[in-house]
């Protein structure tokens, strides 16, 4: 099985974040299932709370453009958190349904 989830895929990511102004140092990844998917853990302690929710429909949406889609399975997650408890969170990537996290 071919990874997905690369060391290329994953500095893409943080560029899109870091473009969303997220710091990229305080973004953490944790890979799995053998390469195949991504939770993104985005602390969101510094953002003001008002820009939050058009900021994460935004961030998950372009996270779905970017991480390459599987068949019948997600292959990313996107934990926003702030002072480390997840707040929110969106997922993507199935191809079989491939809106159905945002």
């Amino acid at each position: 099985m071919v990874e997905i989830i690369t060391e290329e895929l994953l500095a893409q990511i943080l560029d899109l974040l870091e473009g969303e102004s997220f710091r990229k140092a305080s973004i953490t990844f944790e890979v799995q299932d053998e390469g195949q998917c991504v939770l993104i853990y985005i602390p969101i302690d510094a953002l003001p709370e008002t820009e939050l929710l058009s900021t994460f429909k935004r961030v998950a949406c372009r996270l779905n453009n970017l991480v390459p889609s599987r068949k019948d399975d997600y292959s990313w997650y996107a934990l926003f958190t702030r002072s480390g408890e997840i707040v929110e969170s969106y997922f993507g990537g199935d191809a079989s349904s491939p809106n159905s996290g945002l």
